[in-house]
């Protein structure tokens, strides 16, 4: 540490379901300033990659949007994070390139096990969102859900966020994600939980992994946009396991 801030490292911060790289903008703009060198990538069929969208997306497309973005920035020793739906892709990740990863992060995100779909942790949404799927997208996508609930940020800045989501591939939420366990390897691996989020899709893995081996457990007491509603206290977060 020096004068507070750790040592220069680099971070890929992968984003949520319905989002895409803009949403960590103002987050990596402060890394950066920290002398940080952060990846936002944009997962395929969103944000400012919404023209590629197909049918065809699926979790194993965005697991090598981000490998293909570690493979082409020649990336090793760094920090892979994942929030919410990111968690799903950040784990795929790491089971294919465990060894050049430094940390593994997850921010309020899922964690799954082999064999499971981010489906399989949400069976109450399921059957109305199939049902949006067909009714507005072909059957291949999911709407935007309500408001993002972000109390920490003025009432433009909500306006934004909202007016910049678009749906999510259908794809991407009911394959079923397979693993080695090589992410075992990886040296350090952080659950950061939004304690003031509502209801249990989180909770359940801040809970299996607390106290086990290699890992590390935080909370933040926010809602679920913790890099937009508390980067002051993300950002430490981070940089400890650099």
């Amino acid at each position: 540490m020096a004068g507070g801030t750790a040592e220069p490292a680099s971070f890929v911060l992968v984003h949520g379901a319905w989002g895409g790289g803009w949403g960590w903008t103002p987050f990596a703009e402060m890394m950066r300033r920290r002398g940080h060198r952060v990846f936002t990538p944009t997962l395929t069929g969103m944000g400012e990659r919404a023209h590629l969208w197909s049918g065809a997306i699926n979790l194993s497309t965005h697991i090598e949007d981000i490998c293909n973005v570690i493979r082409y920035e020649r990336l090793h020793d760094f920090v892979l994070a994942g929030h919410s739906y990111g968690g799903m892709v950040v784990t795929g990740v790491a089971d294919r390139m465990a060894d050049r990863i430094r940390s593994l992060v997850y921010i309020d995100a899922f964690l799954p096990e082999d064999g499971r779909s981010l489906f399989d942790y949400t069976p109450e949404a399921n059957v109305a969102r199939l049902a949006d799927a067909g009714a507005h997208h072909g059957g291949l996508g999911l709407s935007v859900p309500g408001p993002w609930v972000l109390p920490g940020l003025s009432e433009a800045e909500r306006a934004e966020i909202e007016g910049l989501r678009g749906p999510q591939p259908l794809g991407t939420c009911v394959e079923r994600i397979r693993l080695t366990g090589a992410a075992e390897r990886i040296p350090t691996r952080m659950y950061i939980l939004a304690g003031a989020n509502p209801g249990a899709t989180f909770r359940q893995f801040h809970a299996r992994v607390r106290g086990r081996p290699g890992w590390r457990t935080a909370e933040v007491a926010c809602g679920h946009g913790i890099h937009r509603e508390r980067p002051e206290e993300l950002i430490p977060l981070l940089e400890s396991v650099v």
